[in-house]
């Protein structure tokens, strides 16, 4: 009898603390709400038509800049107030000018991994612009054959004030190339992660991904004797991501800039210079400082 009230009060032992870490455990996990998910972004527009509203976001403060813009939205739906989990949004980049209009290079608009309101893309600028001149970039939102809402915005795009991140060229072959830095965004010194996007001109619409090119680098320091540094990787393409990825090894800190030689898939030199006693610089190039 004792044996049975013993493990009578075990068994309800063990349900009360079950119980109390079940309660623990739900009250512990926090729902993530749309808010939280645009924790470090910043908001560079909002756009309304009729029942939704486009939230437009950056990482960084401030305009859009020539060169690469990663851009993040949230779709709310207007009428029941709930962020839109299962979008597609598409949209569409016009430079209109004084005597024609051209588009830009820019990317579809994908879910945001682990998220369940944000989606992102990204432009390449490849002019700023002006008065007369001005950028006009249509969101749509679709849901099968239907548009529930498209908003048509003109974003102030500006020339990046920093350090060169953006080099547009005419290869030997007369394309138009534009090759944009992506990161890294803040270096440091030791061995980075570098990747930038190659994209040429098909006509004033249409700009398609170089592929399997070869982007070159060779780091120097202006300041500092145009020394170089060991173990960089050149660039190549990476297929699933459309991005050239490679290595960059920075030995210090400072100014150093970045020379860029372009081959593509024949190898042959569509632009760039290799440095040399007399040819300090290449033709095209990245900076750095930090």
């Amino acid at each position: 009898m004792k044996l049975k009230k013993k493990y009578k009060s075990i068994f309800f032992a063990i349900l009360g603390l079950t119980i109390l870490l079940t309660s623990c455990n739900k009250d512990d996990v926090k729902e993530v709400t749309a808010a939280d998910e645009v924790v470090g972004l910043q908001k560079i527009d909002t756009l309304i038509k009729g029942n939704y509203t486009f939230y437009i976001y950056k990482k960084d403060t401030g305009n859009l800049v020539v060169g690469y813009n990663e851009v993040y939205i949230q779709l709310k739906n207007n009428v029941t107030g709930k962020y839109v989990e299962d979008a597609t949004l598409s949209w569409k980049p016009l430079m209109h000018m004084t005597s024609m209009s051209h588009a830009c290079p820019y990317s579809t608009i994908n879910k945001v991994a682990d998220t369940k309101t944000l989606y992102k893309g990204y432009f390449i600028f490849i002019m700023a612009s002006s008065d007369m001149e001005y950028w006009e970039v249509t969101y749509d939102y679709t849901s099968g054959k239907d548009t529930l809402a498209e908003v048509t915005n003109r974003p102030t795009v500006v020339q990046s004030t920093g350090k060169i991140r953006y080099k547009s060229f005419k290869g030997v072959d007369n394309t138009s190339y534009f090759l944009a830095l992506v990161n890294p965004t803040s270096p440091k010194v030791g061995t980075n992660d570098i990747t930038a996007y190659l994209y040429k001109k098909v006509d004033m619409l249409t700009f398609s991904p170089a592929q399997n090119y070869t982007v070159e680098i060779d780091p120097r320091m202006p300041d500092m004797d145009n020394h170089t540094s060991p173990s960089n990787v050149n660039l190549t393409y990476d297929s699933t991501t459309g991005l050239y990825k490679g290595k960059l090894n920075l030995t210090m800190t400072g100014y150093w800039k970045i020379n860029l030689i372009v081959r593509d898939a024949s190898n042959t030199i569509q632009k760039g210079d290799s440095i040399t006693s007399t040819t300090t610089a290449s033709s095209i190039y990245f900076e750095l400082e930090f």
